[in-house]
């Protein structure tokens, strides 16, 4: 219904959008520091006109459109935050903050996001209800639980309450043009652990007068590989890894303590408490088997992100509308990363969807990878995309 005067619109500030991108990508701030990206966000919203509120979990910004007719209120997500690694693109935008780099690109997200505002501001006869933008800090920051409930708990879906939530993300496994998702669980639980082991230290020519933790954490990154294997259902994916494996400070000192630290992904509530339990008796007896102790911290964090049917279904539609019938992608299966939005669709009926960039022929770095880039003509379609959604949500009885 409003595809024309969408493409128009987001067609005239296409460049704008990526002018935003490119300033905020050469500025990455990490989780719940994103204060430079926070004050250039609550800048622009109240230069174009926008309600704007600040406040929320540390850097958190909430900008308000208020439509002419009655109908819902529609939340759109942007997460700010940029991963704590060194930036090796050859971009003349690339980090100038040492050690830091949009790897993710949450710095595309929110470019998208002050693009969404930039257009609506032009559509505010078409808007029924109210559209919330909702800048999130600290996506990344699964270990201190995330930023999205903390946003949540200030009251981001509050003062007007929140009907529906749309989130997005650049995603290297889609073609550019293309938008994906699926109805029920699109995003894994993400739970990192650590497993803090105690031996008996000693010269390294003497073993058997100590405990060797090294050998003990050795065992147990072994036999945790059991609980995928042996304890959960075949038909039930499930991922345990050990991602850092620290020990020891010469070659012939056997250590006192060894720190192993992973992470778990799983789909479903009872598959994640399975694997945690069988984690702790692993990590546990294996260490009494051989002498030691050993201590697992694990943290519940991101649930897994389960998107509403219907609201996937009114998503379809507006995707198929603004792009056409073959750039909507029916996703197969869930993708094992873990994704802060979850606790937004626990909270409202959600869509979460993935946003391609996948060109032919060109080398793809995917996020978290130190020569992340992107076409920036993905920015545009996702604008589209998330602007035609609110509106058909807006308009829903």
């Amino acid at each position: 219904m409003f595809d024309k005067k969408i493409h128009s619109i987001v067609d005239s500030i296409e460049d704008w959008i990526i002018k935003q991108r490119r300033d905020i990508h050469e500025y990455p701030e990490p989780s719940r520091r994103e204060y430079r990206t926070s004050e250039k966000v609550a800048a622009v919203l109240t230069e174009l006109g926008l309600e704007v509120k600040t406040g929320y979990y540390t850097t958190g910004v909430v900008g308000i459109i208020r439509g002419k007719k009655e109908g819902k209120t529609v939340g759109l997500r942007f997460d700010m935050d940029a991963l704590e690694m060194a930036e090796m693109t050859d971009l003349p935008f690339k980090s100038k903050n040492k050690g830091i780099m949009h790897a993710c690109g949450h710095d595309g997200h929110t470019a998208m996001g002050l693009g969404v505002a930039k257009a609506l501001m032009q559509m505010k006869d078409e808007i029924h209800g109210t559209i919330k933008l909702i800048f999130q800090p600290a996506e990344e920051d699964a270990p201190n639980g995330g930023g999205a409930q903390h946003m949540i708990k200030d009251g981001a879906l509050k003062d007007p309450e929140v009907d529906f939530m749309i989130g997005m993300h650049l995603w290297p496994h889609l073609k550019l043009g293309e938008i994906g998702t699926k109805p029920g669980v699109l995003m894994a639980a993400s739970d990192p652990f650590t497993v803090d082991i105690i031996g008996k230290g000693v010269h390294a020519s003497l073993p058997n007068e100590g405990i060797d933790p090294i050998v003990i954490g050795c065992q147990i990154v072994t036999n945790i590989q059991t609980i995928i294997s042996r304890n959960i259902d075949p038909f039930e994916p499930a991922v345990v890894s050990i991602g850092i494996f620290n020990g020891g400070t010469r070659y012939n000192v056997i250590p006192e303590k060894v720190r192993l630290e992973g992470t778990v992904r799983t789909f479903h509530d009872e598959v994640r408490k399975k694997v945690y339990n069988r984690l702790k008796t692993i990590v546990e007896d294996t260490a009494k088997s051989l002498g030691g102790k050993a201590r697992l911290d694990y943290r519940f964090t991101y649930p897994p992100l389960i998107n509403d049917e219907k609201t996937v279904e009114i998503a379809k539609r507006s995707v198929e509308e603004i792009l056409g019938k073959d750039n909507f992608v029916s996703v197969k299966r869930p993708a094992p990363g873990g994704e802060d939005f979850a606790y937004f669709a626990r909270e409202v009926p959600s869509v979460y969807m993935l946003l391609g960039y996948a060109e032919e022929g060109k080398e793809l770095y995917p996020p978290h990878n130190p020569h992340f880039d992107f076409n920036e003509k993905a920015l545009a379609i996702g604008t589209k995309v998330f602007i035609q959604t609110a509106l058909n949500l807006g308009r829903l009885e």
